[in-house]
């Protein structure tokens, strides 16, 4: 399984319901017409967010995001179709423009690993937090992502409440290549992301408890993980997802 992570901000000059109205009910019903390839859709609604780390005299990056959309593959030929069909070109592609601030699109292409999937729930009030960690200077990308890893692990192992607040986890692993498929969304020159992990929550308010003491003990070096994460361009969305469709 494949995963188009895209991590996108509204257009100038346009609310962000109106980017949300567009997301869901303009463009999702689009891409339901014709799914192709895409095994899943799903879209993240972002309702807050959080950015750098304390102490920072300022902000490197521009991280302000909207939305996060996840195209999930069964595989690579899946995607090659996908976007390589002329409905994704003329019909999907285009439509982005209409609330996409296309130039600081953020894509990876990613391979879900070490995850505990959330069970299904009825409960419309759970959120997920999409938390974006950035390598630090000197770090290569597959010891970071082993180091990442690893530091989550040493998170949840600990018997303190955001630890417990944590439902489920999933971490999307980068998988180089499809230059083709990200540039559909727009940003090539955007920041490289080797991992994304996405944290479940009961509600709202467990999140923006919780999430930021799991967030705070990454930062803490172990002599496992030592310093490997540069939490000045990373950032975290609070969101909630809505599956646009999902095939059989």
């Amino acid at each position: 399984m494949l995963t188009l992570i895209a991590a996108v901000r509204r257009k100038p000059g346009m609310t962000r319901q109106a980017f949300l109205h567009y997301l869901h009910h303009v463009h999702g019903p689009l891409s339901a017409a014709k799914p192709l390839g895409v095994r899943r859709y799903v879209q993240n609604h972002v309702f807050d967010a959080s950015f750098g780390a304390e102490g920072d005299p300022a902000h490197l990056t521009v991280f302000g995001r909207d939305a996060v959309t996840e195209l999930h593959f069964d595989d690579e030929d899946a995607l090659a179709a996908t976007m390589s069909d002329p409905y994704t070109r003329e019909v999907i592609g285009p439509d982005g423009a209409h609330f996409n601030d296309m130039p600081s699109a953020l894509a990876l292409l990613a391979r879900p690993a070490a995850a505990t999937p959330p069970p299904p729930s009825e409960d419309d009030g759970r959120v997920k937090v999409l938390h974006f960690p950035s390598r630090a200077q000197g770090v290569s990308p597959d010891d970071f992502t082993a180091r990442t890893l690893a530091a989550h692990q040493v998170a949840l192992s600990r018997d303190e409440p955001h630890t417990k607040a944590v439902r489920a986890h999933v971490h999307h692993v980068r998988v180089p290549g499809a230059e083709q498929a990200l540039r559909h969304f727009g940003g090539p020159d955007q920041q490289v992301y080797e991992v994304v992990t996405v944290l479940y929550y009961d509600s709202a308010d467990e999140a923006l408890t919780h999430f930021p003491a799991y967030e705070r003990s990454l930062r803490e070096p172990s002599a496992e993980t030592g310093r490997f994460y540069d939490p000045s361009r990373s950032f975290a969305l609070y969101c909630r997802e809505v599956t646009i469709f999902e095939q059989p």
